[in-house]
């Protein structure tokens, strides 16, 4: 009898294999997409590092729900009488000379989900999220609850649109579960916008500043890419603020810092220490070391 699960992962694994290290949108060694992780993930990635886990069923599931809900709303806003374009390859190389006093520029670039240009030439950033139930209870603006997007998917926006010399942002969430008490249905879509230069009303960052932040963070991984090193674990908060991480949890444990825990560098990570920079080379014994 087959094995039909057994069969489909392992069709996955193939073809994630066969596939590779995906390119960056203008072949940078940093991408957008990587936005709010640890300077120690940007700079392994920057450096193509073997991830040291591997993808579960349920996380290739959840990419090809989320890559067909994507597909479904770019068609969508391409009937809504504006000019729309889908997948927008933006490179902020030049963008990053903004920071470090304008003399030291680093490469980064990504593919923004949309763009949105009406009749004014007011341009809008797309971000499109398929959310599970407790980012969507988190988010959705039902009574006694008003977060609204997490800041690492503003942030993302906020980069294209400072790439893309654009004006605006808007954050687009499609729930992929259903949360009844909250009154949150499977397919409910929600969607916030802001400009790029406005104030949050709490009195926090534009979003400008937090893209700045965050080409900062960019920067600071650069630095250590530049030179054939692996950074220490300077992982960020929920505010964007970088700390160093000691206590790094094993993978998909149930308790401790939750960027450490869906890493797909954890074994590797934690193989090192957190406080101290390590060769590029060293990662790759580790990473090959049960080879």
């Amino acid at each position: 009898m087959v094995n039909v699960q057994k069969a489909w992962l392992e069709e996955q694994v193939r073809q994630r294999d066969e596939q590779g290290i995906k390119p960056t949108a203008c072949n940078t060694p940093h991408r957008v997409s990587d936005v709010q992780s640890c300077v120690r993930k940007l700079t392994l990635t920057a450096h193509k590092a073997r991830e040291s886990e591997e993808f579960t069923s349920n996380t290739f599931m959840n990419f090809l729900i989320g890559n067909a809900i994507h597909e479904s709303i770019q068609e969508s806003l391409e009937q809504v009488g504006w000019h729309f374009e889908a997948e927008v390859p933006i490179d902020l190389t030049e963008a990053s000379k903004k920071v470090g006093h304008g003399v030291e520029e680093f490469g980064l670039s990504g593919h923004a989900d949309g763009i949105i240009t009406d009749d004014n030439g007011h341009r809008m950033v797309v971000e499109i999220k398929s959310v599970g139930g407790f980012a969507a209870k988190k988010s959705w603006p039902y009574p006694g609850n008003a977060e609204g997007p997490k800041r690492e998917h503003w942030a993302q926006g906020a980069l294209y649109a400072v790439g893309a010399e654009a004006d605006a942002v808007m954050i687009v969430y499609v729930a992929k579960e259903s949360d009844y008490r909250a009154g949150i249905k499977a397919g409910d879509i929600m969607q916030w916008d802001r400009g790029l230069h406005e104030v949050h009303p709490d009195g926090g960052q534009s979003l400008y500043d937090i893209a700045m932040d965050e080409l900062r963070h960019f920067q600071y991984a650069d630095r250590y890419y530049r030179k054939g090193m692996i950074a220490p674990a300077f992982v960020p908060n929920d505010h964007g603020e970088l700390e160093l991480v000691h206590d790094r949890p094993e993978y998909m444990a149930k308790k401790g810092n939750w960027r450490c825990r869906y890493c797909m560098f954890n074994t590797v990570c934690r193989s090192l220490p957190a406080d101290e920079e390590v060769p590029v080379e060293m990662v790759d014994r580790v990473q090959h070391a049960d080879a």
